[in-house]
C-alpha cells in the first residue's frame, strides 16, 4: 500500500497524548514533559504531529505539575484531563473516556515522552489502519537492544499475538528485537468498550494499554502492526542523556531542512538552531552559532561563528560579526553588527546601520545609515589592580543620528 501524503477526508481522527509522568530519572525538579528540545517543551511536538494530521479532537492527559503543563499550551484547541494516580498506560486511556464519548471514528495514541515521530510515520500507520479496517493497528520497530521494552509475540504466520512487557517476559521473549512504541491506531467503539476490562495483574501492578491487544487477539479482531524503518522516531526520553540524544537528532533534522531550503552551514554538527527558526536562502552560518525562538532572518546574511540571536527580527544582507548577542531586536536590510556587539531588547536598526566592535545597545533606534562605534582611548594614569583609576576615561559611545 502507498502513502498517498494525506489522510483521506472519511477517517475521524482523536488523539490522546500520555503526558502524566513525573519522569523521575530526570532527576529535575520540573516535569520531563517540559524539558525543551531544540528549544521547544518536549510535549511540543506531539502536539504539533496531531495538528499536521488535522485531528478533530485532541486530549492531552497530564498528571504531574498540571497546571504549570495548562499554562505552557494555554490558548491552544487541546482538551486535557488529569490522571490523578498513575497507575500505568490502560488507566491513562481511561482517564481520557469522558472527552471521548459520541466520538466515533479512529483513536491514535501518542507519547509525550516519544518525541521524534515523524508526521509522515503516523500517516502512514493511519492510513495502514484503514486500508484492512483493522480493530487495532501498533506502530514498531525492530532494534539490537531491545532491553526495557515491550516485545511483539508474532505468531508463526507473522501476525501479532501479543505485546509483552519487559517485566514480564520470559527469557525467550526477552530475545524478540521487534519492541512495541507505544503508539497504537484503535477503532474508538472498541477501545471504549474494551478499556473496563483491564485488569492489573502483572508484575508492575498497573493497567496496561497492551492488554486490549491481548482482548482484541482472543475476540479474533484484526490486529496490525507497522514498523518503522528507523529506531529513532520511537526512542523514549527517560532521562538526560536520552533528551541531549533527542537534541542532537532533532537539530540535525532541522538543520538539515534548513540546507535543504538554501542556507549554508560552514559545520551543521556545531549549529545550534530551535525549532520554528526561519532563515532565508543563500544565508551563510560559521559553526557554534545559536538561533533561538521566534528568530526571523532573511536572505544573503553572513552570521558569523560564535554570535547568538534570539527572537530577533534580520532582514537581507545583514552581516551579525564574530562573537555578537542580538536578543529580542530588529535590524533592517544590509546592517553590519559586530564583532562582539551586544543588541539588548527593544533594539531598532534601520537599514544600513553600521554597530561597531564592543558596542551595547539596548531600547534605542538607529536611523538609516548610520554608524555606532566604541573607541576606548588611552589613558595616562595605570588602571589600578581594582580596575578603578582617577581619570581614566574606560569608553566613548558615539552615535550620529
Amino acid at each position: 500500500m502507498e502513502s498517498q501524503g494525506e489522510i483521506k477526508d472519511m477517517v475521524r481522527l482523536a488523539v490522546i497524548i500520555l503526558a502524566a509522568g513525573k519522569g523521575t530519572r530526570m532527576k529535575s525538579g520540573r516535569v520531563k514533559m517540559l524539558h525543551l528540545l531544540s528549544g521547544s517543551p518536549m510535549l511540543r511536538y506531539t502536539i504539533d504531529c496531531a495538528r499536521d494530521l488535522k485531528a478533530q479532537k485532541v486530549i492531552v492527559v497530564i498528571g504531574h505539575q498540571s497546571e504549570e503543563v495548562k499554562r505552557s499550551f494555554q490558548g491552544e484547541e487541546i482538551g486535557f484531563c488529569l490522571q490523578e494516580r498513575q497507575m500505568g498506560t490502560g488507566d491513562a486511556v481511561r482517564c481520557a473516556q469522558k472527552m471521548m464519548k459520541k466520538f466515533s471514528g479512529t483513536v491514535l495514541i501518542l507519547c509525550g515522552d516519544v518525541p521524534l515521530t515523524k508526521p509522515e510515520t503516523l500517516k502512514r500507520l493511519i492510513e495502514l489502519h484503514d486500508f484492512f479496517h483493522a480493530t487495532i493497528t501498533i506502530l514498531t520497530t525492530r532494534v539490537s537492544d531491545p532491553a526495557g521494552y515491550g516485545r511483539i509475540v508474532r505468531n508463526r504466520k507473522g501476525k501479532v499475538v501479543r505485546i509483552v512487557e519487559e517485566k514480564d517476559a520470559s527469557s525467550r521473549e526477552k530475545r524478540i528485537t521487534e519492541i512495541n512504541s507505544g503508539i497504537y491506531c484503535m477503532d474508538a467503539d472498541y477501545l471504549l468498550k474494551a478499556l473496563p476490562g483491564i485488569q492489573k495483574e502483572n508484575a508492575q501492578g498497573e493497567y496496561y494499554l497492551t492488554d486490549v491487544v491481548d482482548m482484541a487477539v482472543k475476540e479474533r479482531k484484526k490486529v496490525e502492526a507497522l514498523i518503522a524503518n528507523d529506531p529513532d522516531e520511537v526512542m523514549g526520553i527517560n532521562d538526560r542523556a536520552d533528551l541531549a540524544n533527542a537534541d542532537r537528532i532533532m537539530r540535525e533534522r532541522i538543520n538539515t531542512g534548513l540546507m535543504k531550503a538554501g542556507v549554508t552551514m560552514i559545520n551543521p554538527a556545531v549549529t545550534y538552531i530551535d525549532k520554528g527558526v526561519k532563515i532565508g536562502k543563500d544565508t551563510t552560518i560559521y559553526p557554534n552559532c545559536v538561533i533561538q525562538g521566534k528568530t526571523i532572518i532573511g536572505e544573503n546574511c553572513v552570521i558569523e561563528t560564535g554570535s547568538t540571536i534570539a527572537d530577533a527580527e534580520i532582514g537581507n544582507e545583514v552581516v551579525v560579526k564574530s562573537c555578537s548577542i542580538i536578543t529580542k531586536s530588529r535590524i533592517k536590510d544590509r546592517a553590519s553588527i559586530g564583532p562582539f556587539a551586544h543588541l539588548r531588547p527593544d533594539t531598532y536598526l534601520e537599514e544600513g546601520v553600521k554597530i561597531g566592535n564592543f558596542v551595547e545597545v539596548k531600547k534605542s533606534r538607529i536611523g538609516k545609515g548610520s554608524p555606532a562605534t566604541m573607541t576606548v582611548r588611552k589613558s595616562t594614569p595605570p588602571i589600578s589592580r581594582t580596575g578603578c583609576s582617577s581619570g581614566v576615561i574606560p569608553s566613548l559611545l558615539h552615535r550620529s543620528k
